[in-house]
């Protein structure tokens, strides 16, 4: 039995796997959690783990908590894992390739393991992030921005008196609003989901095809709702990519 966990920078999220496959994923936020809290919450909410892969983005604070959960109530030491050069097939476009976050590295070895063709793979959460990766596995590069709530909240904090005209605003689904605070998440949102296109479109002339765009994130659906092309959100994408690293020969998955 393995315990994935994914530690973002608002999220935590976790999921076992087992014979039958991996479970479904499980999340909370995670900004007031003790090493009680990560016990209660994660480790005893299913079977003992043999083994625990942890991608983290969310700060060392997070880091050091699980660390010392797991060794308290397992008594064994997670695998942290992190951005290599190449793995299960994929190149890294960084030339520093422990520099690209993690979450974006196992989003790519997650999609990656659900679709052979090229990809542009978009995590939506406290920040945006957007990769490309081709039919033989090289990634692309990348594009980081805001993620909607961020980019709301930088705004409100940022300017004079607009929060004081949000009060008592709706957000519907029409692109202009007729309200400022549906004005400002509007904005954000269809912002967001015009980068998304732009990103399609650049890789299309790039590859010569069309790449499949899947989507991650505790925000993704609300920008998947607003963007003018097809595309597959997948919450659990980069549990998939712990799990493909946590498959690999021990060599490989360092």
């Amino acid at each position: 039995m393995l315990l994935l966990i994914d530690i973002g920078n608002t999220r935590i999220k976790w999921a076992r796997s087992g014979p039958g496959g991996l479970s479904e994923q499980s999340a909370a936020v995670h900004a007031d959690w003790t090493r009680d809290d990560f016990i209660q919450q994660i480790l005893n909410s299913g079977p003992r783990a043999q083994r625990v892969f942890i991608a983290n983005v969310g700060g060392k604070r997070m880091g050091a908590l699980a660390q010392a959960a797991i060794a308290e109530a397992w008594q064994i030491e997670p695998r942290f894992v992190q951005s290599p050069a190449a793995q299960a097939g994929l190149h890294n476009a960084y030339p520093e390739p422990a520099k690209l976050g993690v979450d974006r590295w196992l989003a790519l070895l997650g999609g990656r393991a659900i679709e052979p063709r090229p990809l542009c793979v978009v995590s939506v959460g406290t920040a945006m992030t957007i990769d490309g990766l081709d039919a033989n596995g090289q990634h692309l590069g990348g594009v980081i921005v805001p993620g909607p709530d961020l980019m709301v909240s930088s705004l409100l904090k940022n300017t004079s008196d607009i929060a004081q005209r949000t009060a008592g605003g709706q957000t519907r689904d029409a692109l202009f609003a007729d309200n400022t605070l549906g004005a400002i998440q509007q904005g954000a949102v269809h912002a967001l989901a015009a980068l998304v296109e732009r990103s399609l479109e650049t890789l299309e002339k790039q590859l010569g095809q069309r790449p499949v765009l899947l989507l991650t994130g505790g925000a993704s659906p609300r920008i998947l709702g607003a963007i003018r092309a097809a595309g597959r959100e997948i919450p659990d994408l980069v549990l998939r990519g712990l799990a493909v690293v946590a498959a690999l020969p021990e060599s490989a998955a360092a």
